[in-house]
């Protein structure tokens, strides 16, 4: 029986080739990622503690939610006159998904939010929220959804990853968010609380 052809490691495959040589390595490296998400995570929830201090400043109103466990933690701020019905239903929040932190994809970062209830029915309100929000994302360059008329990821550079620098980026793109979204609900709420003139 002769020897059997091995094919020549061609240039185009060299990724392939580099993966298959050092899998061991790289699958264990890779399974750190887990612990990197648990200590991201713990950094991402103290945002909490941050945002009260803002909210005493602003005199606003502090919204959290899954903080301790759950699958969307977030944390954020309201007005007490951002109601509908009755209801506070619109808040500028820091938000992130747990289990897919730090994995390549949608929802590998933190974002910053303008967020409606995902169960909340009035598609009337959610379009003025979103017609409203319409400048803050053009001049913050964010994008929209039913639940976010304006969200956007918060990436660190490339590179090494330091919690701490990302939790500032964060907090300095909520603050960002804030100062350009609270006024123009401030404005909407504004105009809904106007009592009707008939001529």
């Amino acid at each position: 029986m002769s020897d059997p052809t091995v094919p020549t490691r061609d240039d185009a495959d060299a990724k392939a080739w580099f993966y298959l040589d050092h899998r061991h390595d790289i699958e264990t490296w890779a399974a750190l990622r887990v612990e990197g998400r648990q200590l991201l995570d713990k950094h991402l929830v103290g945002v909490a503690t941050q945002l009260e201090e803002l909210a005493e400043e602003l005199d606003v109103e502090l919204e959290s939610n899954d903080l301790d466990s759950g699958s969307w933690p977030r944390a954020g701020l309201r007005r007490p006159v951002w109601q509908h019905n009755g209801t506070a239903d619109v808040s500028v929040v820091i938000q992130w998904e747990r289990a897919r932190l730090l994995t390549p994809g949608s929802n590998e970062w933190p974002y910053v939010a303008v967020r409606l209830p995902a169960d909340a029915v009035d598609e009337e309100r959610r379009r003025q929220i979103s017609e409203a929000m319409r400048p803050v994302r053009a001049q913050l360059k964010g994008s929209s959804g039913r639940t976010f008329p304006f969200w956007r990821y918060v990436q660190p550079p490339s590179g090494a990853l330091n919690p701490d620098a990302l939790i500032r980026d964060v907090l300095i793109a909520f603050r960002e968010l804030w100062d350009t979204a609270a006024p123009a609900l401030d404005a909407l709420h504004t105009a809904a609380a106007q009592p009707v003139q008939r001529p």
